[in-house]
């Protein structure tokens, strides 16, 4: 009898989980890196320091038309990379998730192979004891 036994291959989607968890947590952490980076001091200038006026006033290619192109341009892609990212993350979790079944068929493969060797040595060592006591 081999006493030898062989671990299952592990699932795909232990493989493949951690690249979509950390692809996700790049994209959440850069959107929200140019939204600190880039949106808050644009939006402080532009909506702090000039009147209602001044803004309205502005002419075409002044920095207030720049700043508020930058205001209104900037959020239609980082959004959908925000929401890409949270996208990718959920499906890392989903593939992590998804790995239990197999994991448990792994695991129960072992036992299958391990109990009846459990049993035979916990027999030779219930014998041995006996053999002792007497």
């Amino acid at each position: 009898m081999n006493n030898t036994i062989q671990t299952p291959a592990s699932p795909w989607q232990l493989k493949a989980y951690p690249i979509f968890t950390i692809l996700g947590w790049i994209l959440i952490i850069t959107a929200f890196l140019i939204g600190l980076i880039v949106l808050a001091p644009t939006a402080s200038s532009y909506w702090g320091e000039n009147a209602k006026a001044a803004r309205d006033a502005a002419e075409a290619g002044s920095a207030l038309i720049g700043q508020l192109g930058t205001l209104t341009t900037i959020p239609r892609w980082l959004e959908p990379l925000a929401f890409f990212g949270v996208a990718a993350f959920m499906v890392g979790i989903a593939l992590e998730f998804s790995s239990i079944p197999a994991l448990l068929k792994n695991r129960g493969l072992v036992m299958n192979a391990c109990f009846p060797v459990i049993v035979k040595m916990s027999k030779e060592e219930a014998a041995q004891k006996s053999e002792v006591s007497k």
